[in-house]
């Protein structure tokens, strides 16, 4: 009994410290978002704000356009746009995917799954220049439609391997059934299938927002816009658009919590569903 409460208490300490180690930094952008620039720029920095102030979120959100970098507002609007679109288009793809192979039992279809997941195995970096001149031969740069279909192409992948691994697990007994009653296979699909498959889908979505929100080198290599400008880079320039001796520590910190926010609600409200979606052994009827 005392050796089982021991391991259990050095249980607790090593996750408490790492939700301490990996929680500092963003806390630190916090409290730094806060804090006056007296307090801000000193030898001496305080792990709490003397004098607390809002004003750089104020600031930051109000800022005014320059000729080299674009608003806040407008940033954070695109980024969204993009992450909703690559959200959508990726949710449907990688269902209908997963579900054809699957599900339908279609000829080839492990031959199939694996040269989808193959392309996990070459790093995207290496392909950006072919990807550049696809994307400007089709004229689609300084695009919503280029952005999303570039992170929608990237998250093909792990969806179609997420969507998988939750259909797998669903008893194709129901679709037998439902196709008796004269379902069709469309409807089978969003009302049998897909209901069940929740944790799988909404994990992928998570993945997708994740990845076109903090995105930073496709936004940067493929728009050079400041009215399509996204939000990673809006807080790149912002970071570089002061003197050598001068960076807005307390605007960039601003809007880093406010980048943080969206990916952070989304989480929280979908942490039950993504961690029952995680792939992981399942058991087929």
């Amino acid at each position: 009994m005392k050796k089982y409460k021991t391991d259990w208490y050095f249980y607790y300490l090593v996750n408490v410290s790492l939700v301490i180690i990996i929680s500092f930094p963003i806390y630190w952008a916090f409290v730094s978002s806060i804090k006056p620039p007296n307090e801000l720029i000193t030898s001496t920095p305080t792990l709490l704000p003397i004098n607390p102030t809002f004003e750089n979120y104020e600031k930051i959100w109000n800022l005014e356009p320059t000729s080299s970098r674009g608003t806040l507002k407008s940033a954070f609007t695109n980024s969204a746009i993009v992450s909703i679109g690559t959200v959508i288009l990726s949710s449907i793809v990688s269902t209908l995917a997963a579900y054809s192979i699957t599900i339908l039992r279609t000829p080839f279809r492990n031959i199939f799954f694996l040269l989808i997941i193959m392309p996990i195995l070459i790093p995207g970096i290496s392909l950006l220049i072919p990807t550049y001149k696809l994307v400007r031969d089709l004229g689609l740069m300084n695009s919503y439609l280029g952005l999303i279909l570039m992170h929608s192409t990237g998250m093909l992948t792990l969806g179609v391997f997420l969507m998988r691994n939750a259909f797998i697990s669903i008893p194709t007994s129901l679709r037998e059934v439902a196709l008796l009653e004269g379902a069709s296979e469309l409807r089978i699909i969003f009302t049998v299938m897909l209901p069940l498959a929740i944790p799988g889908l909404l994990t992928l979505m998570v993945f997708a927002l994740y990845a076109s929100w903090n995105d930073f080198i496709l936004a940067f290599l493929f728009v050079n816009s400041t009215d399509m400008e996204m939000l990673n880079v809006f807080l790149m320039k912002l970071t570089f658009s002061g003197s050598q001796f001068d960076t807005f520590w307390g605007l960039l910190n601003s809007g880093a919590i406010i980048s943080f926010i969206p990916i952070i609600l989304v989480y929280i409200f979908l942490q039950q569903y993504f961690l029952r979606g995680v792939p992981g052994s399942s058991v087929k009827d």
